[in-house]
């Protein structure tokens, strides 16, 4: 098979979690996958990993780190000299800091704020032009339904342009929401300006993923009480299932040319009020360009 002739998908944080899972399943069905990842040890781990089960699959790994401007640059183009189509892109990785201070990007931005919205903003911009190419395509947004206040799950968003940097105050739950609000927004924005390239963009959310979060924790009652206790509640998701959700928006024919959608446990969803506010998104899409120096289009 020639390369035109490959399904491709890019994944950020494709090597652990649902993420992880994600990959497998897309493997399984035939695609080139390329995990777009900060810890290349990791990602050559995770690639062991498939190929001891599918030594047929066609799975490869660039150095990305969402953090850094120039990293994401270098990651698109490194991916554009492979020469390989782009039919998915999957805007997988996120960040949540527990700590009570911000952290910042290399680029000066607040982590959450940074890793989220802007890393996979200049990484789907720079990736554009592949992806029209590429056509039939889709870009899929990992969201979170926490970005609605009326789920009334801790304190609300609280997007305040003058205090992205943590100029004011820093709270993280806040500041996570703040960057799925910003996902949200950007994931609709992008859907309607690519009308009539053949490239689709929508959110996801796998939901609350006990596995997931626990495995990021360091100690090891936080771990056990995320996989053994939460992961038992009703209202909890799987790997298998969390990434399912990913898959449905990613493959399947109903989400062929259906863009501009949440989709939760695999059906469509009405995202917050706040998220179809075309005025917002379209400034925070404005400034976004200037932040990652796109320039204004």
């Amino acid at each position: 098979m020639s390369k035109n002739q490959e399904r491709v998908v890019m994944i950020t944080g494709g090597n652990g979690g649902i993420g992880f899972a994600t990959v497998q399943k897309l493997v399984g069905k035939g695609y080139r996958v390329i995990l777009a990842s900060r810890n290349q040890e990791t990602s050559k781990k995770a690639i062991e990993r498939i190929r001891n089960t599918n030594s047929d699959a066609k799975i490869e790994t660039i150095p990305l780190d969402l953090a850094s401007f120039e990293s994401i640059r270098a990651c698109a183009s490194a991916f554009q000299a492979k020469g390989y189509p782009l039919h998915l892109l999957i805007n997988n990785a996120g960040q949540m800091f527990d700590s009570k201070e911000g952290r910042f990007t290399t680029d000066g931005f607040e982590m959450t704020f940074g890793v989220n919205h802007l890393g996979h903003f200049l990484l789907t911009n720079l990736l554009i032009d592949n992806l029209k190419a590429s056509a039939p395509a889709r870009v899929i947004t990992v969201s979170s339904s926490l970005h609605n206040p009326e789920l009334k799950q801790g304190p609300p968003p609280d997007f305040d342009y003058d205090n992205l940097k943590a100029e004011k105050y820093f709270d993280a739950q806040v500041f996570y929401k703040n960057s799925k609000l910003a996902n949200m927004w950007f994931a609709y924005e992008l859907n309607r300006l690519l009308a009539g390239t053949g490239v689709t963009s929508n959110a996801v959310c796998p939901g609350f993923v006990p596995a997931a979060i626990g495995a990021r924790r360091k100690s090891p009652f936080e771990r056990f009480f995320y996989s053994q206790f939460l992961a038992r509640m009703p209202f909890a998701r799987s790997l298998d299932e969390a990434s399912d959700s990913y898959i449905v928006a990613a493959t399947k024919p109903k989400f062929a040319s259906v863009g501009g959608k949440f989709i939760v446990d695999g059906e469509e969803k009405k995202s917050s009020e706040e998220s179809y506010n075309e005025e917002k998104a379209q400034i925070l899409w404005e400034k976004s360009l200037g932040w990652c120096g796109l320039g204004a289009e």
